[in-house]
């Protein structure tokens, strides 16, 4: 079938340059080339479509209807052609993301909101979930993760890097002993998130390591930071999530001289290769965008 398409465009471009020397010349083949794809194609269509002479050629009555199909065709691979085109100046199309809840309820929803501003012709169909989704199997375009990814099939970029913070409420704390060293959690309830349920702090050349014993545990950040605002205790949360909250007071550091190990925020999309240009467009406009470097440090 391809080479049948082939030879119906080389048939069209001999009808219209009115020789084979001129369609052979258009199509950068050898005469001969040309002369011989014809002969086949009216081998495997069963009519002639070209009278030919030494001086001229002239179409037969089946050549004159085959070349309207064969001309609506090329005309139809221009259109193709063109609509890639305006794809590649003006993406369009739907864009399927997968994020983390915490980060797709904060940083992406600010950002995609940027986004489409400047591609309004883009659909975006985001999943917000802790859950961490195989994007090739479920057709996600791109995922946002923490963490570098591990699977080596898929692209990833790096798009900075978040401390984290213990926090609580003043109120929480007013209520519970002071706490001036991390051996103390033990003494308070702490608020774990699911994937992060042992604590690494650093103060100077001193480590500490907190394996928190099941108390309260779930797979939402925000969860956490709402339980936190609460009163019901400590726990583990990126800056960016916590940030509003500590400049209202509403939540406090609980250490601040000891320094949490933090996390790394990557972009994951499955090829480097003939993406969209609404992928591409998504993954340099998050590689320069002030939304992400502002809480990423």
């Amino acid at each position: 079938m391809f080479k049948q398409l082939q030879a119906m465009a080389l048939f069209a471009m001999v009808a219209e340059c009115g020789s084979f020397t001129g369609a052979a010349k258009r199509a950068g083949l050898p005469k001969s080339s040309v002369s011989q794809r014809i002969s086949q194609l009216e081998q495997t269509l069963g009519l002639r479509l070209i009278n030919r002479t030494t001086r001229q050629l002239n179409l037969t009555f089946a050549g004159e209807r085959y070349l309207v199909h064969c001309s609506e065709m090329l005309q139809a691979s221009e259109r193709a052609s063109m609509t890639i085109e305006r794809l590649r100046d003006n993406p369009s199309g739907r864009l399927r993301i997968t994020s983390p809840a915490g980060i797709g309820a904060t940083l992406l929803a600010r950002f995609n909101a940027t986004f489409q501003q400047a591609y309004p012709d883009v659909t975006l169909e985001v999943a917000v979930s802790d859950e961490v989704r195989d994007i090739v199997q479920e057709g996600y375009d791109i995922a946002l993760r923490t963490g570098q990814p591990q699977d080596s099939s898929l692209i990833g970029r790096r798009i900075g890097y978040c401390d984290r913070l213990m926090v609580a409420s003043p109120d929480y704390l007013a209520c519970y002993k002071a706490i001036t060293h991390p051996q103390q959690l033990a003494e308070h309830r702490c608020i774990a998130h699911r994937a992060w349920n042992e604590w690494v702090l650093k103060k100077d050349e001193e480590f500490y390591r907190w394996l928190l014993p099941p108390v309260h545990i779930t797979d939402n950040l925000v969860y956490a930071r709402e339980c936190a605002l609460e009163g019901a205790g400590i726990t583990l949360l990126p800056r960016f999530l916590a940030e509003e909250s500590l400049l209202a007071g509403t939540l406090v550091d609980v250490l601040p001289d000891w320094k949490v190990s933090g996390n790394e925020l990557w972009l994951v999309y499955p090829s480097r290769k003939l993406n969209s240009p609404a992928l591409v467009r998504f993954v340099d406009f998050a590689l320069e965008s002030e939304v992400f470097r502002e809480f990423y440090r």
